[in-house]
């Protein structure tokens, strides 16, 4: 137990190592937090850039595979869905909720344009996998360098 009032030896090194176990179990899934925009959940998600793609993963453990909605308005991928609560448990017999259940729904802005008519998606262990190409404007390019001898062209030069 921590109790720094009561423990002389305690040092500022401990203090800030208890403070960080602190946000670390807000910040991370330790303690189930709102999202700031007011809805009651929003998955955690990783975004990933490659090449020739974005890659993103949201954890959605308990949402129904079918009542995930995956949209792409421009450079805007956009997860809907919702977790529901079992029928048979009610929130009036709980003793300890940390769980989060309802409607979400998470945007990323994509950084550039992507293709997303070719956009796909699976669900494995409840991770949602997403992945969008980029439009091929906005994959990087290699340009060839040509190597030319310094030697004058026998075609004639300058006079």
């Amino acid at each position: 137990m921590f109790r720094p009032f009561q423990d002389p030896q305690m040092s500022l090194g401990a203090l800030q190592d208890e403070m960080n176990r602190l946000f670390e179990r807000v910040w991370h899934g330790g303690v189930s937090t709102r999202p700031f925009d007011g809805q009651a959940w929003a998955p955690p998600i990783d975004l990933f850039e490659f090449d020739d793609r974005y890659v993103l993963f949201a954890e959605i453990p308990g949402v129904a595979p079918e009542s995930v909605e995956l949209s792409c308005l421009g450079n805007c991928l956009t997860i809907r869905g919702e977790k529901r609560r079992p029928p048979d448990i009610k929130q009036e017999t709980s003793r300890q909720s940390e769980r989060r259940f309802g409607a979400f729904c998470r945007t990323v802005d994509l950084p550039c344009e992507v293709e997303a008519d070719r956009a796909g998606a699976k669900f494995v262990n409840g991770v949602l996998e997403v992945t969008v190409p980029k439009s091929a404007a906005s994959r990087p390019r290699t340009i060839r360098v040509e190597v030319k001898d310094d030697k004058p062209s026998s075609g004639g030069g300058a006079r």
